[in-house]
């Protein structure tokens, strides 16, 4: 039977590599950070987790260690505190009949002269503005209207029976790491689909469908009851 050795500094190298792949995993799961830092997540248990899913070809001693690594240096802790301070006293309202005319380009300069002329589309919208895409959401019921304003070629898709949450939170949103994350895993977690997300700091404007309001609500909610 032979056995193979490896010195010290190939063991520091081997392990770092561990603790930088188990971070990472556990950085990308919201759930799985919150558990850690309440103390509700049974270690092995996790460390069998992320080993049969990722698929890791390491020991789970080696996995274990790299998770007890990641709890005493306290990554998630800290920023966990950060991130329920920057909700705490955020402010949510939702709007539901909310529609959206996605569009090419060229349709932006008739939003511009609209802007400051006729004001057909009014102050009541929001806009995203892509290189080649631009996305108006607007009240439902204006949606015919509204149309009739750009040429129907450069129309690409309208989606209707959409809701707003509108979560105003304070100026540190900016400077969290982690805040978008942990508002869109939040709502992952309720089993909703964010249609698109448009961040105005100190603002978050989630969208949703109509009948997916409740539960989005609800998992908002939860964030800033923490």
């Amino acid at each position: 039977m032979s056995a193979t050795f490896i010195n010290s500094d190939t063991f520091v190298y081997f392990m770092a590599s561990v603790n930088n792949i188990v971070w990472r995993l556990i950085a990308e799961d919201v759930s799985i950070q919150k558990d850690l830092s309440r103390g509700l997540i049974n270690i092995r248990g996790l460390a069998r987790y992320l080993l049969d899913k990722h698929h890791l070809e390491v020991s789970m001693d080696a996995v274990i260690s790299a998770i007890r690594r990641y709890e005493s240096e306290g990554v998630f802790e800290d920023n966990t505190k950060k991130i329920e301070e920057v909700f705490q006293s955020a402010i949510i309202m939702t709007k539901n009949h909310v529609a959206c005319i996605t569009m090419k380009d060229s349709e932006y300069e008739k939003i511009s002269e609209d802007y400051v002329g006729d004001k057909l589309l009014k102050d009541n919208f929001r806009l995203i503005k892509s290189k080649e895409l631009v996305k108006l959401f607007i009240n439902q019921k204006d949606l015919e209207k509204k149309l009739a304003l750009f040429s129907a070629e450069n129309i690409i898709s309208i989606t209707k029976d959409l809701a707003e949450i509108r979560v105003t939170t304070n100026a540190k949103a900016a400077e969290t790491v982690g805040v978008l994350a942990a508002l869109s895993h939040e709502i992952a977690l309720h089993d909703v689909s964010i249609y698109d997300i448009i961040w105005a700091v100190p603002e978050f404007l989630v969208y949703v469908k109509s009948d997916d309001l409740v539960r989005a609500h609800k998992a908002v909610l939860g964030l800033i009851n923490c």
